[in-house]
Formats: structure tokens, C-alpha cells, sequence
């Protein structure tokens, strides 16, 4: 397992889905740098958070992982890639598990990745701008956070990785996140108490409601209920 988990981090290498993952996560703070640099007051991290984490959970987030799960599928369905992968003497639900891995891997590492550039961007934007945050490095808490919503996110894995390894067309998983980003916008404006459990608001909301705990619980659970149920029904189909 180890093995095939390396050779899925290899493939990455030089990759538009690796460029993604990089840069994305860098946006919210450049906003928030930009932002400091044309404001009269001195930065703050409560205020950094509150407009970083809340871009990434409900908009950047949602289309980044579409983009990453489509793109790293398509190094397997360009060039009949699945014909010499699926002829490896190894067990096939493998394949599929170390991808998992991987992705998930890869969604944990942006959510630090968008902690420390918002960090940084409060930084040099306090520094050439009205001053630096006077309040404590919010540590503790800005973990709490990055685990509660990277665990709320899972269940976005696991539709996201299903619909881009099923679907050889590039445009589909494409549209589904989109879609479903364009339907939590929707979903966030009609504030109906149902809509709180669409599975691309559940990021958000371990943000804003005071009990995060619960909607973490349930990205994460219905996640891997979705995975696990992924594997064995991807392991047996005939990719063309």
C-alpha cells in the first residue's frame, strides 16, 4: 500500500492538480494582505479568520477539491491509463484506497496551507500597512478550526473522487462541484434549517454555528460511508 500511495504522490509531480493545491490556498491571504495594505486600521487575526476561513470553507474549497479530484482522474482515463494500471498483479481495491489516501492527504495539507497564508499575509500586510495584530497568534484555536472543517470536507472527497474516477469526461465532476457550490450559495441565502446539512455547507457551518462539532461529525461520517462504498463498486467496473 505504501508503495502504490508513493507512486500516486509521483504522478502528481509537474501537475496541474499540485499547482492547484499550491496556489489556491494562497488566495485568501493575498486578499487579506491587499486588503490590510488600503486599510487605516491595524491588522488583526480575529478578522484575518473571519474573512479567510469562510472564503476557503464555502467557495475556494468546494471548486479547488472539484478541480483536483478531476484533474488527477484524468491521468488515469488520458491515454487508456487505467488498462496498465488495473493489469498490475495487486488487488484493484487498492488502487482506489492509496487515491483516497492521497486526496485526502492533499485536502489536510491546503487547509494548513490556507492558515499559514493568511497568517503570513496578515503579517507583511500589518508590516507595510497600518500595524501588526496586537492580540496572541490565535494557535489553539485556529487547529480546532482547520480540523473541524478539513473533517467536514471529506464528504466533498468522496463525492468529488467518485463522480472524476467514474466519469472519464473532464466536464463532469467539473459541473457537479460547481453546481453544488452555485446550489450552497443558493442554499446559504434562503437560510432554511434543512439547508444547513448540504454537504457544501457543512464546512461553513463548523464555522459560524456553535455547535461545529456536529456538522464536522457529519461530513466526516457520511464521507466515509461514501468511500468505503466507492472502492469495491469502482473496483468492479470496466473502464474504457
Amino acid at each position: 500500500m505504501i508503495a502504490l500511495v508513493v507512486n500516486e504522490v509521483h504522478k502528481l509531480r509537474g501537475s496541474l492538480a499540485l499547482l492547484i493545491a499550491v496556489v489556491a490556498p494562497a488566495l485568501p491571504g493575498l486578499l487579506v494582505m491587499l486588503a490590510l495594505l488600503s486599510n487605516d486600521r491595524a491588522a488583526s487575526w480575529t478578522d484575518t479568520y473571519r474573512f479567510a476561513l469562510p472564503l476557503w470553507a464555502l467557495f475556494l474549497a468546494p471548486m479547488v477539491i472539484a478541480a483536483f479530484t478531476a484533474l488527477t482522474a484524468q491521468i488515469e482515463h488520458r491515454g487508456h491509463g487505467w488498462d496498465h494500471l488495473l493489469a498490475l498483479p495487486i488487488a484493484r481495491w487498492r488502487i482506489f484506497v492509496a487515491k483516497i489516501i492521497v486526496t485526502l492527504a492533499a485536502v489536510i495539507l491546503m487547509t494548513a496551507l490556507v492558515l499559514a497564508f493568511a497568517s503570513l499575509g496578515t503579517w507583511l500586510g500589518g508590516a507595510m500597512g497600518p500595524g501588526l495584530p496586537k492580540e496572541p497568534f490565535p494557535l489553539s484555536r485556529l487547529a480546532q478550526k482547520g480540523a473541524l472543517m478539513t473533517a467536514s470536507m471529506t464528504i466533498l472527497v468522496g463525492l468529488q473522487l467518485w463522480v472524476s474516477l467514474r466519469f472519464a469526461n473532464f466536464v463532469v465532476p467539473l459541473i457537479f462541484g460547481i453546481g453544488g457550490t452555485l446550489v450552497a450559495l443558493a442554499v446559504m441565502i434562503s437560510r432554511r434549517q434543512q439547508a444547513e446539512w448540504f454537504p457544501w455547507v457543512l464546512a461553513y457551518n463548523t464555522l459560524i454555528q456553535p455547535t461545529p462539532e456536529r456538522y464536522a461529525m457529519a461530513g466526516l461520517v457520511v464521507g466515509i460511508a461514501i468511500l468505503v462504498a466507492m472502492v469495491p463498486m469502482l473496483a468492479r467496473h470496466q473502464f474504457r
